[in-house]
């Protein structure tokens, strides 16, 4: 159980609306109205560590920033100037800003080993990072690997950790809608996802929600995924922001300059791609449907 927050975009944009975001999800994860209705917890805190993944690009240059801490995102706050190096403040770079926080499913482990994003590599060595909201049967799925965990290991991490293993395997160099597929059948309650594979020339992000349809209003209300967009200068680049429900369905969370949210349809994914080879970046985008 978690909240999470994306943006795909320029950096200009970003830095015009990531105080609002970051008091948003440090706001929804210090008290969740969502997470009381949806499991009956007395503590509606999401205080089992946070995470950021930040990636630059720009022309020829890239800077990958990760961070997890085990204490929670609204004791141990996240900046947003964190790590902006020389590739920000030369040039306006696109960017990926992922931040999660996480309350830990019954029965998975609070360490820093389940702090997402996780960060996991392809057969052909490219990076994949990945952070999920929702739950998977890690045990089912370990069985699948090719590289056999041993029990200790299995519970030492989290089941979005060995979701993160099976990705590895089953992405070669491109990422796609089938791959996903493969995963529903080990869904436990959503498949609420970021995820970057990251190769020599570009970085495809693929952001959704998918809940089961047997899930009570409650749980679907936690599990909603919300999008929306803000037009650049160019009308065919978009910077596009993702949220946990709790962030934009309660005022006192949402940002109030974001106001064109979407509700995710169940079973949407956005497949973004940036090519960010020694010419300026640019943005691909799609859509498809899980089911």
């Amino acid at each position: 159980m978690c909240r999470i927050l994306g943006f795909i975009g320029r950096h200009s944009v970003y830095k015009k609306i990531s105080d609002e975001l970051i008091k948003g999800i440090v706001g929804a994860s210090r008290y969740d109205p969502y997470a009381i209705r949806a499991f009956g917890r007395e503590e509606a805190s999401h205080k089992d560590g946070w995470g950021r993944l930040r990636i630059f690009l720009g022309a020829g240059k890239t800077s990958i920033y990760l961070y997890r801490s085990t204490e929670p995102i609204f004791i141990d706050r996240p900046s947003e100037d964190s790590f902006e190096t020389d590739i920000v403040r030369y040039s306006d770079p696109l960017m990926i800003d992922f931040i999660h926080a996480r309350a830990a499913s019954t029965g998975n482990p609070v360490n820093i080993f389940s702090v997402h994003p996780f960060e996991t590599a392809t057969r052909r060595g490219y990076k994949i990072f990945l952070m999920h909201n929702g739950a998977v049967d890690k045990y089912r799925l370990a069985e699948t690997l090719e590289t056999k965990l041993s029990k200790e290991v299995i519970e030492r991490y989290s089941d979005t950790y060995i979701l993160a293993l099976k990705l590895g395997e089953l992405i070669d160099e491109e990422m796609n809608i089938e791959i996903l597929r493969k995963i529903k059948g080990y869904v436990k309650t959503a498949l609420n996802i970021g995820l970057v594979l990251l190769t020599d020339d570009e970085a495809t992000v693929i952001f959704g929600s998918y809940y089961r349809d047997d899930l009570s209003i409650e749980r679907k209300d936690y599990y909603r995924l919300y999008v929306t967009s803000l037009p650049e200068k160019d009308p065919e680049e978009k910077n596009i922001v993702f949220a946990s429900s709790t962030i934009v369905d309660f005022k006192e969370y949402r940002p109030k300059s974001l106001t064109d949210w979407r509700i995710n349809d169940n079973g949407r994914y956005h497949m973004i791609k940036i090519k960010h080879d020694d010419k300026e970046p640019y943005i691909s985008y799609y859509k498809e449907d899980l089911i």
